[in-house]
């Protein structure tokens, strides 16, 4: 399954902003993400946001409950909103479905 993640932080939680110590903590945590995802079997296919506190990730896992336990173990402030992603086609079809039934 395809999954689009919203995750924002306040300012004060910025990694930019954390003393140092806390931002090399952040850095080593972050360099080790792509171990733990191929772990869980969960693929980070884009991760954008640069600049500001929001970033976008589309992430393909097994489960929404894969989704769930690699962004709880991440252990950096933040929400994460995560979203499945469907094609077009199958949302379609599905929308046509649920409206036949009435």
């Amino acid at each position: 399954m395809l999954f689009h993640v919203t995750m924002t932080h306040t300012p004060e939680n910025c990694p930019a902003q954390l003393p140092p110590a806390e931002q090399k903590k952040f850095f080593a945590q972050a360099e080790k993400m792509q171990k733990v995802a191929k772990k869980m079997n969960i693929n980070i296919h884009f991760l954008v946001g640069r600049v500001g506190h929001t970033m976008y990730a589309l992430i393909e896992a097994d489960t929404f409950d894969a989704m769930n336990m690699f962004f709880s173990g991440m252990g950096f402030k933040q929400d994460c909103q995560i979203e499945p992603v469907g094609h077009v086609e199958d949302i379609i079809a599905a929308f046509k479905a649920e409206m036949g039934k009435k």
